[in-house]
Order: structure tokens, then sequence, then C-alpha cells
């Protein structure tokens, strides 16, 4: 049976005003107030923290139950925004400030979140959305928001505390603790940064679960299956694909892999390039809106998209998008097809099947021998989507699992395992490879991509000089053979080593992974057998990194600049409509 549905008691009281920034401009928690310390007792939530939409559930006499937002919804967007009162707004209302306040309002932050200022992904991002991105003292991407920087973890610690106050205002209690869901293709320093954001929400993270696996728990627990899934998830900002072995109640990945640089977001602004073109051809002039007018298409993409997973037409009407050079308005107003949207979305659908057909190769298995098929995420309600996985696999996905609420669903139905013994196994692999860094720039993979979890591998490294007490070593993930591609987890450094000749001295250095993909390190020298003090220490400055590495600047440039040509081939010409708007060159 479908889960219940609570609607809302009374709105939680509205955020207070930040205060202002300290003395020396630092990022720090401006609109949040950490807890000191957080209870280890009490009810324990699910939420699904998603890039557009988020979706918060709990149990209910043993039944998961989606919570209803104030204004009576099942998920609400991960959207924050600054009104033009200085007022801190969440959810809906901040989403209706999107169109009006675009350079105000802060949303699909979930892409940035852990990631380095200068990489290519933030570098993608910043020309693709209206709001200020900018670096905090670490060299990490952060937000501007009004005159106030917040880090990422902040922003997503927002959207984490409106999960909270929902489900305390329903429960009638103070509620500290939650399982949280991710990508699966979320990296160790992003999964960190959700726990942090947790703990700046007032939230003890109990525990961080994959989405897909949150998705096939919602759809298989407790049903005494012996089955193989495939989980689709295309939600907003990320697309993952994953292969479960569902035994009674036990949850064994085979293969995970996906892209996280492919949702509706991406979808939207290839309608946007569509609505443009046409309104081009139509009106014959070009688009020279300013970035509210750019908001309008963007906004009008999106009730297309959706509308047209209903329907075989759908009229875009945006009356007064522009002046034009003669001072005189021009509306956009374009009829969109079904078959219009199906060949502008079909290149980016195709990128996730052959994801998909990645995931099966990495699970030794057929497509035949695939059982059921779940669907997870708004994008996955597309007609087109369905049809290119019955083209793969001869049969229908499931109708059963609602594609908004399955995430956020299975985390809630995890979460009745936290306070005691459960007969629930969950078995996940590792979503990309983890190694260490080379002499020159090369990567020497250690642990690869979907090892099963918890897992550790050991390797041996030796002095490079005589007399060397101290060693460095720094790690990273991801599956280019060019440490400047993957991304930087951290350096161990080991210290107190035994004095001796160059070479003399061996470590067997350990990288353990656990359940929840959290790294560990541990160093140990051959000699002695005496532990050696190892300490991951995590840091972003891409100029201390190549110090460290010496790995020439050129090097990581070109690197660099062939992973964000090959970013920048995907999506069309949405950037120079941005830019144009924004009067960026």
């Amino acid at each position: 049976s479908a889960p219940a549905m609570l609607a809302p008691a009374a709105a939680p009281a509205a955020p207070a005003p930040p205060p202002a920034l300290d003395a020396n401009g630092q990022v720090r928690p401006i609109y949040l107030t950490p807890p000191q310390t957080l209870a280890g007792t009490g009810p324990v939530i699910g939420i699904d923290l998603g890039t557009t939409n988020s979706c918060v559930a709990l149990l209910s006499n043993g039944r998961p139950v989606v919570l209803r937002s104030r204004e009576g919804y099942n998920t609400i967007p991960s959207v924050i925004s600054l009104s033009a009162q200085n007022k801190l707004l969440v959810s809906h209302r901040a989403k209706n400030q999107l169109v009006l306040r675009p350079t105000h309002t802060i949303y699909g932050a979930k892409r940035l979140v852990g990631r380095p200022y200068d990489s290519a992904v933030v570098k993608q991002v910043r020309e693709r959305f209206h709001y200020e991105i900018t670096p905090d003292a670490a060299g990490r991407a952060a937000v501007r928001l009004g005159n106030d920087v917040l880090s990422l973890e902040e922003v997503q610690g927002i959207i984490l505390r409106e999960c909270k106050e929902m489900a305390e205002t329903h429960l009638n209690q103070k509620v500290e603790r939650a399982v949280v869901t991710v990508p699966a293709y979320y990296s160790e320093p992003q999964r960190e940064a959700v726990r942090k954001a947790g703990h700046m929400a007032g939230l003890k993270v109990e525990r961080i679960l994959n989405e897909p696996t949150s998705a096939a728990l919602a759809y298989g627990l407790n049903r005494e299956l012996n089955k193989k899934v495939l989980v689709y998830d295309l939600g907003g900002g990320t697309f993952d694909a994953t292969i479960l072995r569902i035994e009674k109640n036990v949850f064994e990945v085979l293969g995970t892999g996906g892209d996280i640089f492919l949702g509706g977001i991406d979808f939207d602004n290839l309608i946007v390039d569509f609505l443009l073109e046409r309104f081009q051809e139509k009106e014959g002039v070009a688009f020279n809106g300013d970035g509210i007018a750019l908001s309008r298409v963007a906004d009008a993409a999106e009730r297309a998209k959706m509308g047209l997973s209903e329907r075989s037409t759908f009229e875009v009407h945006i009356p007064m998008l522009m002046m034009d050079n003669a001072g005189r308005p021009r509306d956009l107003r374009v009829t969109m097809s079904r078959q219009d949207l199906e060949k502008i979305c079909d290149p980016l659908l195709n990128r996730t099947i052959d994801v998909v057909r990645d995931v099966l190769l990495d699970a030794k298995l057929r497509a035949n021998e695939v059982d059921d098929i779940i669907l997870v995420g708004g994008m996955s309600r597309m007609p087109l989507v369905r049809e290119k996985l019955k083209g793969l696999f001869g049969k229908n996905a499931q109708a059963s699992v609602n594609a908004d609420e399955a995430v956020a669903l299975g985390a809630a139905l995890y979460s009745g395992s936290v306070d005691k013994v459960s007969s629930v196994v969950l078995i996940d692999v590792l979503p990309m490879t983890i190694g260490v860094a080379m002499p020159g720039g090369g990567f020497k993979r250690v642990v690869e991509r979907n090892s099963p979890l918890p897992t550790q591998r050991s390797f041996a490294i030796s002095t490079s000089q005589d007399n060397e007490e101290r060693m460095e070593l720094s790690i990273f993930q991801g599956e280019d053979n060019h440490i400047s591609a993957n991304e930087y987890l951290g350096t161990v450094r080991m210290e107190g080593l035994p004095r001796g000749p160059k070479g003399s001295v061996r470590v067997a250095v350990t990288l353990k992974l656990d359940s929840e993909c959290v790294l560990h390190v541990e160093a140990r020298e051959y000699s002695t057998r005496k532990e050696v003090k190892a300490t991951l220490a995590t840091r972003y400055s891409p100029e201390e990194l190549q110090r460290q590495l010496q790995v020439s600047k050129e090097a990581v440039n070109a690197a660099e600049e062939r992973r964000g040509a090959d970013l920048k081939d995907r999506a069309g010409r949405f950037w120079g409509f941005v830019k144009k708007a924004l009067g960026r060159k």
C-alpha cells in the first residue's frame, strides 16, 4: 500500500535575521547556530537531500510516512533566498524568488558541495548559475548571499534545518537524529560535508545512505524477495545507476555508476536553448534580456518539461520577455510537442543508457538477468526513459515505487534499525577509485571502484632520502590516470620514522573504508612493526598541492582544459545566453 501522508500542524517560526560577518570576514555559520552537543537518543528521521527537491519521512507504527511541508507538498525545493527585505527564505518561498531575484537565490548547490573553487566542475557551475560563487579561505567553493558568504555546508544545513523543523512540527518534539541520503557517486569529502551540514542544522547524521540503495530498501524491504534489480535514478542534478541483489533483507550492490553532471537542470538548459532559438526565429531579433528574463525562460522550460510527460503538446507563453532596440516589448510564444522534447533530450538520455550498460558489465550480468527496474527521480517520469529502458531490458519498469518519495522512504525504513539489532544488511560498493599521487602527477590506483564495503588495501613505500624521519603521501579519488583530473582527498603525514639510509626504511600504508565510504589511514614501519603516527589532513590549496607533488603547472592546466572542454561540449549554447543576460564577457 502507498505510504501515509501527514498534514502539517502549525508552521514553524521564521528564522531570525542573520548576524553580521566576523571582523576577519571568514566564512562561518551566520544563519545557523550549531549545537555544542547532540542527543544520542530520540526519533530518527529519513531525509532525501536532493539537488532540486528534498523529502522527509519517518516511521510511524512501523510504516514509512512522508511528511508534508507547511504549503502542503510532499517535497520541498532545495532552495534558499534573500528577500528584498533581507529576510532568509527557504523552500517554496525561496523558489518563488528565483525569477524575481535570481542573483540572491541559491539553487542546485548540491553540485558544489565539497569541491575546490578552481575545479573544472565549479567553473562550469559558475557559468551556468546566476548567483555568485566565491572561494573560501581554504580554497573551497562558497556562495555569496547578499553581503554574506556562506559555505556550501551551511547552505545544505539550512535546507536540512527546514526538514528537521518539518519533523518537529509533526511529532511535536525535538528531533536531533537523521539518516541522510547522497548520490552513489558522491566522493569521500562530499559525504563528510553532508555530515557537517547535518551538525550545523542540529542533526546527528546516524548514517549516510546511497540514494539507489535507499530506494531499493523502499522497494524490497520485508518482501522476502530473491531478485536482481536496477535502480535508475535520474534526479534534478545527478544520475545514478545501481544494480543490487536482494535476498530477503540482504541488499548487495553488484555495480554502480553515474554522472554528477547529468540531471533535470541539464535538460532544462537544453529546453531553454530551444525556446530562445524559436523566439529568435519567430521575432527576428536575438534574445538580449537580463538575468530576470532568462530566469523566466528557465521556469517556463521546467514547466514545459513536466507538462510534456503527461500530454503531447505544451504552450509556452512569456509576455513582455524583453524590449527590442526600438523599445518595443517582445513576447515569447512557442508550442512544444513531446517529439520536440524527446529530440532535445535524446542525447542526454542515451548517456544514461551508456552508464547502465557499463554497470551491467561491472556487475557481470546480461540485461535479461535483471528482474526488475526501479525508477527514481522526477526526470524518470519522462515516457522516453521508460521506452529506452524497455528497449534494453525487454521489460517495463516497476510502477509501484513513487519516484519522488522512494529515497526518503527507504531512509525512514533504515532509521528503524539505528537503535536496535536489525535483520537489514546493506553491502555497498566504492563508487570511484581511491589511489595515491606518483612523481610527475601520475595516479596509482589502490582501492578500485566497485570494491565491496567495508574494505581495506595495503601497500608499501620507502624513504627517498638518508635519515628521513617523515614522509607525506597525497590521496586522490577518481578514474583519470593523472591526479589533476581527480579529486584531492588529503595528505597522509607519517612521522617518527627510524633513521637510516635511503630506501632502508619501509612503511606499510593501509587505506580503510567503512560501510559508509569514510576513509581511515593506518601506517606501520616494517622493521619494528610499530605503528607510525599517520594523519589525513585535507587541504584544497592547489598551490600547496603542486609544491608537494612537484607537478608542473603546465600539466595541471592541460588536464583542466581537457576536462573543461569535455564538460562544455555537453550542454549546448545555454552558457552564451547566461553570459549575455548577466553582462559577462
